[in-house]
């Protein structure tokens, strides 16, 4: 029998709590005597007698046949002990995974997130995480769209400042600033821009009208004059991939092109016009009693990774 179950959970046994009434009669059984029985549990033997006399009144017959040496289970009694045996058994297992799932999270999470954090960031760290959880599988869905987590499977999204939706838990996990930047074949063969104004003499990838509005904004310049390209997309990495082909200029997240600045395969532009001002990386979920260790233990790695934005690259 379960230790928990057994005790420091019965000694409220007089109140009319069938399950410990049955865990009473079930110790009964097994140690042979009421006062073992009230031993095990840590019980009076008024209390045990209580909770026998009650049961007995409940099923209309006796339980046990007693003398004096011995208390044995009646024919009842013995109908009764195989069905609360399982009881027990069941409630102890219960026990047993309750207790598993505290100790170290366990099971499914699913994360919708955005594509371009995802995949520069995430992925490189996502194996150091599953490593140190085990028992986590983890499902990494990838989008733009502001969906409804508590409508869906999800139990974390992933995205740009705070919902909307008050139901969530929102715990921020990172900054980011926007970069503008173009690769040295473009720029040798269009020029750089010294100033916002200079954008509409160059090719400007921007995000498409499906994706949430991201202007190119500037420092006292609400929006960069004659923003206008030959190309566009919903994903950032889309962007990245056409830049570094020497297609044009983009705006993106910092941890977007933080390795290929750093590499020189793309050249950061307009710093001093660009905005310092960051934009927080959320992880939003459904509030739980008691919380979920998995999503808990997910959302303090993603802190704990990013929260330090190390993608950053040095002035040089």
């Amino acid at each position: 029998m379960s230790a928990g179950i057994g005790r420091g959970r019965t000694r409220d046994v007089t109140r009319n709590d069938r399950f410990q009434e049955i865990l009473v009669f079930v110790q009964i059984a097994k140690s042979g005597s009421f006062s073992a029985a009230g031993r095990a549990l840590e019980l009076t033997p008024s209390t045990i007698s209580k909770v026998v006399t009650r049961l007995e009144h409940k099923f209309g017959a006796r339980l046990f046949n007693r003398t004096t040496h011995s208390v044995r289970l009646s024919e009842e009694g013995k109908a009764l002990f195989q069905r609360a045996s399982r009881v027990i058994e069941a409630m102890t297992d219960a026990e047993s995974l309750i207790e598993k799932f505290s100790l170290a999270p366990t099971g499914q999470l699913r994360v919708y997130a955005l594509p371009s954090f995802a995949l520069s960031q995430l992925a490189p760290v996502l194996p150091e995480f599953l490593d140190a959880n085990p028992g986590i599988r983890v499902d990494i869905q990838l989008g733009t769209e502001n969906i409804d987590s508590v409508n869906t499977d999800i139990d974390i999204v992933l995205r740009y400042g705070r919902p909307e939706n008050s139901r969530l838990v929102s715990r921020k996990v990172a900054d980011s600033s926007w970069v503008v930047c173009a690769s040295p074949i473009y720029l040798e063969r269009r020029g750089i821009p010294e100033s916002p104004a200079d954008l509409a003499l160059h090719n400007c990838l921007s995000f498409s009208l499906q994706t949430r509005a991201v202007p190119w904004s500037f420092k006292s310049i609400p929006e960069g004059p004659g923003i206008e390209g030959n190309a566009s997309s919903n994903h950032a990495p889309m962007l990245r991939e056409l830049a570094l082909r020497g297609v044009g200029i983009i705006r993106v997240a910092d941890f977007v092109v933080a390795n290929d600045i750093r590499a020189g395969t793309l050249i950061p532009l307009l710093s001093e016009f660009t905005s310092k001002l960051d934009e927080p990386i959320f992880a939003l979920y459904q509030p739980q009693p008691g919380g979920s260790q998995r999503v808990r233990a997910f959302t303090e790695f993603l802190h704990r990774k990013f929260s330090k934005r190390p993608w950053l690259v040095a002035a040089p």
